[in-house]
This record gives C-alpha cells, structure tokens and sequence, in this order.
C-alpha cells in the first residue's frame, strides 16, 4: 500500500483514456446536482475532498471485470488502477471540470437530466480571497445552457453571452489550449479589448482561480495489484461504509463476467439471479421474497463446500467470503438447481409451518442452511416424513433458543453437517441438545422484530387459528397481506380499567392474531361481552366459536368468565406445550 498527492489534472487524462476504470462490481454513478456543485466550490477554495483509492491492475491478469466511468462511451487504454474509493466524487469532477457534453444526472424520480457548471468569475475570486462561501458562485444550466427557475434568468448559449454576464464555463478548465480554458480567455480578452475593468477581471482569475485549481491535488491511496481478492472485498466494505455495501455476489459476479460460458458468451451473473428471483415469484411462497443474491450464493457455496466434505471427510464446511470467491463456474452450475429447489422446500416447509408472510418470519438467515439440507435431502434420496420431522425440531429449537442472533457463518457450517448426520440416526445437533428455552424470556417478550415472538404466532397460525369474527384462516389472511394485527384478547382498556399489571395484560399470553374489523367489534368490551356479540353477528353456536378460540390456545371456559388471572396461566401453558413437543426440550423455569 501507497499514499501519494496525485494532481487532479493526471487523474482526469487517465479516466479519459481508460487508464482509471471502475471494478463491475462498483454501483452506479448516482451524484446530484447539488453534491456535484459542492464538491466543485470546495475544490475552487482548495479545500481537501478526501482520500480516494486505487487498485493497482494489471488489464490481462485481473481476476474480475472492469468498466469505464458512466459518462464515456469508449476508451482507449486497458485499465491500470481500479476505483476502489472515489467514484462519485472523480466521476463528478471529470464530468464538470472535463467532459464536452452536458453531464447526465438521474434525479430521484428516475427523470434525467443534462447540466453544463458555470462559476462567477467575480465570486470566485472573493471567495478565494477572503476564504469565504459565496452563494450562487457555482451555477448550473440545461444542455441548452439556458436557466429559468426561481426568478434566475440566464442564457450562456454563445461565448458573447459568458463574457458578459462574467461566467466561466468550468468544462474548459482542463481541455486543453485548442477550445479550452487559453482560448476561451484570449478571446475574452479580444472581445473586451478596450474594457481595463472586463481585461482585469479574467486575468485575475486567471492567476488566483484557475491555476489553483490547475494544480489541485487529491491524496490518492495505492493498493498493490496482487492483494487477495477477499482482501479487495474488505478493504471496499469498510471505505463504502456510507454507501450500498459490497456483497461478495457482487465480487463473484464480476469475476464471472471475465469467463464465457459454453456458447462463448460473458456469464452474467446477476442476470442469472434476476431469473432465479422471478421463479420464486411464481411460487408464490412469500417467505421466498426475502431470499437475496447473497443468500442464495452463500446457500449455494455451503453446499458445494458439504457435498466436498461427504467425499473426502477433509475439507472443512465453510460459506465464508473467501470461500464464496473460490466458487467455480462449473460448481456454480452442477448445484444451481438443488439450490433451487432447496429454497422452494423451504419456503414450503415455513407455510406448513405457520410462517406463510415474511412478517412472522423469525430468523431469514435460518433459510440458507435449511435451503442446503432440502437440497442435501432430494440429492441423497434421505426425504422423507421421519427426516422432515427432525429438521422441524431443530427450526423450532433455533427459534425459540434464539440461536441465529449471531455468528451466522459459523452456525450454518455446524448445523448443516450435524443435522445430516443426526437424519443418518446419529446424534442429536448441538443446537438441540444445548437449547435454553426459558419461560420467563418467552413470556416477557413484546417486541414484534423478535424471533420468539414471531414464532409464538406462527404456533397460533399453525394451529388453524380463525378470526373470531369473519372467521378466516389467519395464515391464509397474512399471506395475502390483509388488515391483520396482533392484539389483546382482554383489551388493553378493559385491563387498564380492572387495574390488571401492565405486564401481564401485554403478555404474549393475552395477545393473537385477528382483522382489525374483529378488534374494533371487540372495543374494550370483557370477552363474556364481546363473544355474545361476535355470535349475535355470525349467527354461530357458542360451541362453534368456542372451537375458534380453541384454535387460538384460548380456553373458552376461563374467556367467558372473565377470569384474566386463570386465563394468562392456562394460556402459557398450552403455548408451553406446544413449544416443548416441537422443540423436545424442556422449558426451564415453567
């Protein structure tokens, strides 16, 4: 690694030529107007822009693909630094301080529009004088070059018109003595020939503008061409911490796009994902829409790194970064498809489980190893009723021990090869047998981001649960994202009024799932109110709403008798029974 003062007149020749391109996995340009005139002011008053990086490469040898900046349409070299750091702000200056055309900006309704920057000759001069902003030095105008807009009126279509309104087109900065910034002041300076005032006022900028930013210079950070690549993913995610983080699919992707694939054609990538992405679509397993690029290749890696495992007994399971960038084109297409299909079990074995909405969803990265033991299940012939009820033990015990809070990468490896193992009839996984369920951590949370949580609703789901009211299939109702909540089954105001704790009344225990049409009937009414008024609506028996509550692990006996205190308890306990036949573990502290 290298630090150097590069002048920023070298930087622009190189981008123009190609001798700086950006690695494909950088994003695109997205800079606005106002963060380009910004940047551009600093740059006029010398102040520092901050360090930019760059890779050293070497074109032929560099293991992913490459790009010019946005604004070129060709180029004439091979690259010989990358953009690690810096894109927005380089790209910004070459376009304003550069480029012949008008830059291209994307506002944020998608619209485009083209701007050519002016800066006052005379504002410039003040500010760098007295080291000052001065409002309205830097201007931007349409590709006509004209600008109508909050009372501003300007026209710098003809050179003519620049040197009388003392504006100074900024693209002629560095473009050379022919139609550049030599030519445009001795033309300046002709048309103003017996003007002293008009002659002054450009040699003065001259002298205090324009050579200062002539000679402007950015530290520049010089990375050796042969760093690893998971070194270049790294050191990318950690300078772009404020911007759209580098995935290693990212990585992958351009280092793909320097293969071909069997027809000769760049691979891509990420056009692949797009396809595999729609797929899940047209499942239409909602739990499938939260599966990412990088879930999927992380899922994909696993597998390939297991399925080594089962042949040499060697290679350790791993799906870290540096083991995703290893990944072989070919590997990548043997197991695409069980990847595939290993998601799609997935997401089915979460409907069947209650978890039909991403909502409830309680763990998403929990979906990459149970992808990969679907997959490992149709590829050894092991799926079947007794293997599906093992992986539904050790799902239930990761949610409710909260196991995938943290070291994902780690917990996928372990528990892919020892739920495999355990479905061979061998021991139990870790994750089983060291589970701490703990009634008191179930019961206290409230947080609907939680995984316990999520997972008690999912049981009552699960379990059939049915609104009180209109009588739907909860799961059904969350899938389809209708005005379904979590609320009280004692209301909150009723509670309130008895003087009932706070904390039991916002029990996990006194809380399910319905319409909000159903809460609003219910009001603050006790339940011995509000079901008689639930079965005057329905016409239904006391015996078929009772059945609706059932499904709820509600007690019908102890709900229509308003005893709260009995109700809380007999409800923990069925929702504690269940967890246990789930999980085969006992919670502690019952």
């Amino acid at each position: 690694m290298d630090a150097k003062n590069i002048e920023l007149t070298k930087l622009l020749d190189e981008i123009k030529r190609g001798e700086i391109q950006l690695p494909d996995f950088q994003r695109s340009w997205i800079w606005s107007d106002g963060q380009i005139k910004s940047l551009l002011e600093s740059v006029i008053r010398g102040f520092p822009i901050n360090s930019i990086m760059l890779l050293v490469c070497d074109a032929d040898s560099v293991k992913f693909s490459f790009r010019k900046i946005e604004l070129l349409e060709s180029v004439e070299s091979k690259p010989q630094h990358l953009i690690l750091d810096g894109q927005q702000r380089l790209t910004s200056l070459f376009g304003a301080l550069y480029f012949n055309e008008p830059v291209k900006i994307t506002d944020s309704k998608g619209k485009v529009k083209k701007y050519f920057y002016y800066v006052d000759m005379a504002k410039a001069i003040t500010s760098v004088q007295n080291s000052e902003s001065v409002e309205d030095m830097i201007i931007s105008v349409d590709e006509n070059r004209k600008l109508k807009a909050k009372g501003k009126n300007f026209d710098f279509s003809t050179p003519e018109k620049e040197y009388a309104e003392g504006m100074f087109p900024l693209n002629k900065i560095f473009n050379g003595i022919l139609d550049g910034i030599l030519d445009w002041i001795l033309k300046h300076q002709s048309y103003y020939e017996n003007n002293d005032y008009k002659q002054a006022l450009v040699n003065k900028f001259y002298d205090e503008v324009v050579k200062k930013i002539s000679s402007y210079k950015i530290a520049c950070i010089m990375l050796e061409k042969n760093i690893p690549l998971e070194a270049v993913c790294n050191i990318f995610e950690n300078v772009n911490i404020g911007g759209a983080k580098l995935s290693t699919f990212d990585l992958l992707t351009a280092i793909f796009a320097k293969q071909k694939d069997e027809n000769g054609n760049p691979i891509e990538l990420r056009r692949d994902w797009e396809k595999i992405k729609g797929g899940f679509a047209e499942k239409g397993l909602d739990t499938l829409n939260e599966v990412d690029c990088s879930d999927f290749i992380t899922a994909l890696t696993l597998l390939v790194s297991y399925k080594k495992f089962c042949r040499d007994k060697k290679t350790p399971v791993s799906c870290k970064g540096e083991d995703i960038l290893k990944l072989t084109y070919n590997e990548y297409l043997q197991y695409r498809e069980d990847i595939i299909e290993g998601f799609v079990e997935a997401g089915k074995f979460l409907e069947e489980e209650g978890i039909s909405t991403i909502k409830y969803l309680p763990y998403k990265s929990q979906l990459i190893p149970m992808a990969v033991i679907f997959a490992e299940l149709k590829l050894s012939s092991k799926d079947n009723e007794a293997s599906r009820k093992k992986i539904e033990c050790w799902y239930w015990c990761g949610v409710f021990s909260e196991a995938y809070r943290e070291g994902h990468l780690s917990r996928f490896a372990k528990d892919v090869v020892q739920v495999m193992k355990w479905i061979d009839k061998r021991e139990e996984p870790e994750i089983i047998r060291k589970a701490q369920i703990v009634a008191g951590r179930l019961m206290s949370v409230n947080s609907t981001r939680s995984a316990p949580y999520k997972g008690m609703i999912s049981l009552i789901i699960k379990n059939g649960a049915r609104d009180f009211l209109a009588g739907r299939n909860m799961g059904t109702s969350a899938n389809f994202a209708e005005n379904i909540d979590v609320h009280h089954i004692f209301p909150k105001k009723y509670c309130e009024a008895q003087g009932l704790p706070k904390a039991r009344c916002d029990n996990i225990a006194n809380k399910t799932l319905i319409l909000k049409k159903t809460n609003q009937t219910i009001g603050s009414d006790p339940p011995s109110i509000y079901l008689t008024k639930i079965e005057r609506k329905t016409r239904l028996s006391s015996a078929e709403v009772d059945e609706i509550l059932e499904r709820h692990f509600i007690d019908p006996v102890l709900c229509r008798a308003d005893n709260f205190d009995a109700f809380i308890d007999d409800r923990e306990n069925k929702i504690f029974d269940e967890i246990e036949k789930l999980t085969g573990r006992q919670i502690v502290g019952r």
